[in-house]
Formats: structure tokens, sequence, C-alpha cells
């Protein structure tokens, strides 16, 4: 009679002896049981041998363990034979190779290599936080592929478990730990993706250029290991811009990309702008918006120009600072804007100001900024540094910009 792994077998009562299972056995998990049981039937006396056989699924019975999965026990003392190791070895299992602590490349390989080949049951390493990828064994190298790329600007850990075993050795007996910083992308890097993406009023020219839709293990390695080329205008009065620099004209794209995907505009690619800029790369989410920017021109009649692309979408008679308080020449990206605010500050003759209630604020450099202000007239000099306009027409510059937007002034 079988049910459930178990064999039941009746015999006479001189068939009393006990198995004990073989070492072979214990270490695959069966357990043996003899009992005596002595019944009595209708004034007869019989003897009942029940022995059960009872197989206990051990975890790792058929291979390795799987990526994440931590290992039942993990404390083999070295020296011990563990339950990966060879119960005749003298040699302990030794790492001869490990990743750098520094991850250059996050598409490339990790790579540990033992003092022998790897075991079959020698648990997997783990590598946290999760990455999409997959572990492979060939002769002594243990390699995890990523699926497309580590995360750039983030910091991993990779366990190396204390069961860990070359074949014929014993165990490595101590758990190892090994911290994994991914490298940030550089600037060249920044600029090339958000030309791509069309957040630059460049295009960026790839000597080796990609065939077919961008994936984002492709955007990645280009992340890493930008290509070589060059930038071409593709708007005619464009913000000039500094390959490999992290001028404003980069900084300000930057900002415009962060707002547009929910991060805060800060300018600076941090790991949550670079998921979100491989993320666009992969999905093909390009800025379909006009490249928007301003022009102050200081030479009398001072004049605002709003751009949209190669189109100058509002012309405007405008007011800059007067002498002692000039507005500096440069290019800035807005970084701040209100609707409504109160300006303080001090007058090139050293009195003070404090304005309640100005209209339609963009800062662009320090206290300077595009904004609406009452004046008998427009086209002069008369501010203390700010850029005025006609408060009916900063209302409508307003609506056209947004932190990041770049603002020339020249003259």
């Amino acid at each position: 009679m079988r049910a459930l792994g178990v064999s039941t077998v009746f015999a006479a009562p001189a068939a009393r002896r006990i198995r004990i299972p073989s070492s072979n056995q214990r270490d695959r998990g069966y357990l043996v049981v003899s009992m005596r049981l002595r019944t009595i039937l209708g004034g007869c006396v019989g003897l009942v041998t029940l022995t059960a056989a009872v197989l206990v699924v051990v975890l790792w019975s058929g291979g390795r363990s799987p990526q994440g999965m931590i290992p039942a026990s993990d404390t083999t003392a070295a020296g011990s034979t563990g339950a990966t190791g060879s119960t005749g070895s003298t040699a302990t299992t030794k790492l001869t190779e490990l990743p750098h602590a520094t991850v250059a490349d996050g598409t490339a390989p990790l790579v540990l290599r033992l003092s022998g080949p790897v075991a079959p049951r020698s648990p997997t390493p783990l590598l946290s936080p999760a990455a999409a990828g997959r572990w492979t064994v060939k002769g002594d190298l243990e390699t995890f592929t990523p699926a497309s790329t580590l995360e750039p600007c983030t910091t991993y850990q990779l366990t190396v478990w204390s069961q860990t075993a070359a074949t014929g050795q014993l165990p490595l007996g101590t758990r190892r730990v090994l911290t994994l910083a991914v490298a940030c992308p550089g600037v060249r890097a920044v600029q090339q993706a958000l030309a791509r993406l069309h957040y630059l009023p460049y295009s960026f020219h790839s000597r080796t250029p990609t065939r077919g839709r961008e994936t984002r293990g492709a955007a990645a390695h280009a992340a890493f290991r930008p290509p070589a080329g060059h930038f071409v205008k593709v708007i005619r009065q464009a913000p000039p811009l500094a390959a490999g620099q992290p001028d404003a004209t980069t900084r300000g794209a930057l900002e415009v990309f962060q707002e547009t995907h929910g991060s805060a505009p800060t300018g600076t690619a941090t790991a949550a702008t670079w998921a979100a800029l491989l993320g666009a790369e992969a999905g093909g989410n390009t800025d379909r918006t006009p490249y928007t920017f301003v022009t102050v021109s200081q030479v009398q009649p001072e004049t605002l120009e709003v751009h949209r692309g190669n189109r100058i979408a509002l012309k405007s008679a405008t007011n800059t600072g007067v002498q002692g308080a000039t507005t500096a020449n440069g290019v800035f990206p807005i970084y701040e804007r209100f609707v409504s605010t109160t300006m303080t500050g001090t007058n090139p003759d050293g009195s003070h100001y404090s304005d309640p209630g100005v209209p339609w604020v963009n800062y662009f450099n320090g206290g300077d900024a595009v904004h609406g202000f009452d004046r008998p007239g427009y086209g002069y000099p008369q501010s203390d540094g700010c850029v005025e306009l006609p408060p009916a027409t900063a209302a409508v510059v307003f609506k056209m910009l947004a932190i990041g937007d770049i603002v020339v002034v020249s003259g």
C-alpha cells in the first residue's frame, strides 16, 4: 500500500530489526522510522511493525539556488565541508577576481572568479537592489549580464554566500558583501541624450550612427561610452552650446526635461534623471514642443523677443538696468517663477526699495528677472537690473515660458 510517499509493511513478530539510514541517505534528506506496535486483537497478541520512509525535499537538491534566494544556512565555518564542498578536500575556496568597486559601464557584465570550477550546487550571488539580468557559470567564472544596464548613479550590494564553493574544495566559509557604485555618465552623454530627445536646439551627428529604434540597453551604452561626433545647430539664433561643458544651455535643457518628467528641475543629472532619460530614449518620447528661448537687446531702443523654434513669437520694447545697476550680458536659464511677488533691494543711490505685487516674474540671474512693471515708456534703461515689460505683455510672455528656458542678454 502506497500513499504520499509512505510505505507500510506488516511483518511477522520475528522481523523486528531497525534500519539505520546511511550517511548518504541522511545527506539526501531521507528519514527512516521503525516502530513496534503491540495490539490485542480478539485475545491474540500480534506484532505490527510499521516502517515509514519520508522524503524531505531539499531546496537545492536539483542544482544552484536561484538569484535572490538566500541559502537555508549561510553560516558554514571556514574549513568545514558544508553542503557544497568536498569531504576529502583540505583546500578552501577563494575569490580570485572581483568586480571593481566603481562600475564605469553599467551595461558591462559583472565577473566573479573562484579558485576552481564553480561547484554545481554553489549558491548564486545576490545583487541588491534587484537588477534585470541573469547569472551564468562557465568554468571558474560566475558572470552577471544586465538585461539592459545597472542603473547610472546607483549603489548596489553584491553578496557572495559563505557556502560558495569550487569543485573539489571546501566552501568559502565567510559571507562577502561588496559595494558597487555605478558611475554617473558625464556631461557629453547628457548633451547627446538631450539632443536626441529634442530638448536642445542642436542635433548630434554621431560618427557611428545607430540603426533602427533605440533600445534602453543601447541608450545606456551610449551614455556610459558616448560616441564621437559633433553638434549641429537646428535653430538659427540658438543659444551657444559648449560640448562637454555644463553650460547654461545644457543646464536649462536638462531643467526643462526634469520638470516635464516630474522631477525637481535642478539642472544636475541624478539617478532618477538618468532613469527618465533612458526610458524616454527607449520609448521614443521626444520633446514635441518648439524650443523656446528669450533674447534681450540692450541696444536702444531696447527690445525683448520670445523665440519658438525658428520663429519670433513675440517682440516688445523693454527696459533694462540703469548705470550702477546694469543688466549683465550672458546666457541664463530661468530658475524661478512667480505670478506675483514682492521685490526688495537697494537703488544705485543707496536707498532701499520694496515693491509688492510685481507681476509675471521669471528670475534668470540672481535678482534679475523678466517681469511686468508700469512705466511711462519702454525701450531704454530704467530698472535696477531687471528686464521690464508692460504688465499686459508680461502676462503673455509668462505663459510662453517655463523653468529652464534660456534668456540671452546682449548689447
